[in-house]
């Protein structure tokens, strides 16, 4: 059964199918071209929405009733966004399985890491993602607009917040896999963050990283780690069905978003 992964961003929706490997193309549509149906918190235009998940499918040259598809969406205020999603892709689109992702942690995943401090940089926001055995750690989640020329403070600020919302002893696991993701992160972006908070975390070590692909770049990471945990045994399990979801509604949505004991710092 095909694996369809669909990376939704404020300017653009990055579409693949699953794989294991990283030699395959994202492809990607415009939301210019459809009005900007969707602003990064919500669908302000259905329709416009519709045509372009209906385009993807069309690109992909497969049918939605025979696939399984994982949703990528910034982190938000969950639920009703993902109960618009899961109502339109199982009554309208009749897919096989779904699965809401909150793109951080799947850069996470496209580093080949489950534990880690994500570092996602938007055209004009941060977003700090702590994750453990690849949940995101949602209570720790730190969030601000910034400039394009990068406040490099603000940005170390709400690192350390996010850090020491969480228990003293899990602090070395994140800041020695900090993993650097979105639109703006680049290279000499990573080299000062480094720099900045080995001079605050002078007795840890730090270590940042970014995909190992880098023709993909870091604005691919959240997709590439889709594709590669859509593919995964493991995640099995995970897949929402139709029948799932009609059963349980909002609680099987709400799981997503829920981490289990053992996967707590």
């Amino acid at each position: 059964m095909s694996k369809v992964v669909i990376d939704l961003g404020t300017y653009s929706f990055k579409f693949a199918f699953g794989t294991k490997t990283y030699s395959f193309e994202p492809q990607e549509i415009k939301c210019s071209e459809y009005g900007d149906p969707y602003n990064g918190k919500e669908i302000t235009d259905l329709v416009g929405f519709k045509k372009m998940i209906n385009k993807i499918f069309e690109t992909l040259e497969v049918k939605p009733n025979t696939c399984q598809v994982v949703v990528s969406v910034h982190v938000h205020e969950p639920y009703q966004l993902d109960e618009l999603l899961a109502n339109y892709f199982f009554n309208e689109l009749n897919v096989q399985g779904f699965f809401i992702a909150v793109q951080p942690v799947l850069s996470m995943y496209s580093c080949g890491k489950l534990d880690g401090l994500v570092v996602e940089l938007g055209k004009n926001y941060v977003q700090i993602v702590p994750g453990r055995k690849g949940w995101a750690v949602i209570d720790a989640i730190k969030v601000a607009k910034i400039s394009e020329n990068f406040e490099i403070e603000t940005i170390t600020n709400l690192i350390q917040e996010s850090i020491n919302s969480i228990k003293e002893s899990s602090h070395e696991i994140l800041l020695q896999n900090i993993v650097i993701a979105g639109f703006n992160a680049n290279e000499e972006f990573e080299d000062t963050l480094e720099k900045k908070l080995n001079e605050i975390y002078t007795d840890k070590k730090i270590h940042i990283m970014g995909v190992e692909n880098k023709k993909m770049g870091r604005q691919n990471s959240a997709l590439i780690g889709g594709c590669i945990l859509s593919v995964q045994e493991t995640f099995d399990t995970m897949w929402i069905t139709k029948e799932k979801y009609q059963e349980k509604g909002q609680e099987v949505l709400k799981a997503v978003y829920t981490v289990p004991e053992e996967a707590k710092f």
